[in-house]
């Protein structure tokens, strides 16, 4: 029994094991997984800086859709206030119209009026007349 300060080889024949054995798992799983996980990383980083640019383009057209139903509001503005004034300028055009009709109409109805009243009048003085010559004659034949 020699226990001594020589160590056995078995010693070095486990510690080359024991590296062979972490050499093949560092191969079959630790590389692939290592690939894998950067490829994941990878696609990641690609996906976030591809969203970031997404909502950057989804922004600029956001403005510019904005801007455009600004312009458009502006514009749609100015077609209201030019049509409210063309339809006041209308409006006025036709209550003239209507009043100066309706002044000529009135004129038109006073002259036929005073035109009837005139020969009214003279219905009336010419009856007035053959009733007072009825009466005169009623009077004078009464009387002769």
């Amino acid at each position: 029994m020699d226990v001594g300060v020589i160590p056995n080889f078995t010693l070095f024949i486990q510690a080359a094991l024991f590296l062979l054995f972490v050499l093949v798992l560092n191969l079959i799983y630790v590389k692939p997984y290592s690939r894998v996980i950067e490829e994941r990383e990878r696609i990641v980083k690609r996906n976030l800086e591809e969203a970031s640019s997404l909502r950057d383009e989804a922004k600029n057209h956001l403005k510019k859709a904005e801007e455009i139903l600004e312009s458009a509001r502006a514009s749609a503005n100015s077609v209201l206030e030019s049509a409210k004034k063309e339809a006041a300028k209308i409006k006025s055009e036709i209550l003239e119209k209507a009043e100066a009709e309706a002044e000529a109409e009135a004129a038109r109805r006073v002259q036929e009026i005073r035109a009837s009243l005139e020969e009214e009048k003279k219905k009336l003085d010419r009856a007035v007349r053959e009733l007072a010559q009825s009466i005169v004659r009623k009077i004078l034949g009464e009387a002769a």
